[in-house]
């Protein structure tokens, strides 16, 4: 899921994504569970996760009880 930010980076600002200099955000990927938690966290500034899909896929199934 892609989560847009609000105008004034509330969001952002929230799971610590905002970039200390820049008004835009990193691109931090999280997986959170149903309770909520974050499982997974990987801030890759403004590159892309290598082998996104399967990474994301791998952290999830590892996760799952």
């Amino acid at each position: 899921m892609t989560l847009l930010v609000d105008k004034k980076g509330g969001i952002a600002k929230m799971y610590d994504a905002d970039h200390w200099l820049l008004p835009v955000s990193r691109r931090v990927y999280l997986i959170i569970d149903q309770k909520m938690n974050i499982i997974y966290r990987k801030d890759m500034g403004f590159a892309v996760l290598p082998n996104q899909t399967q990474t994301l896929i791998g952290e999830a199934d590892s996760n799952i009880k």
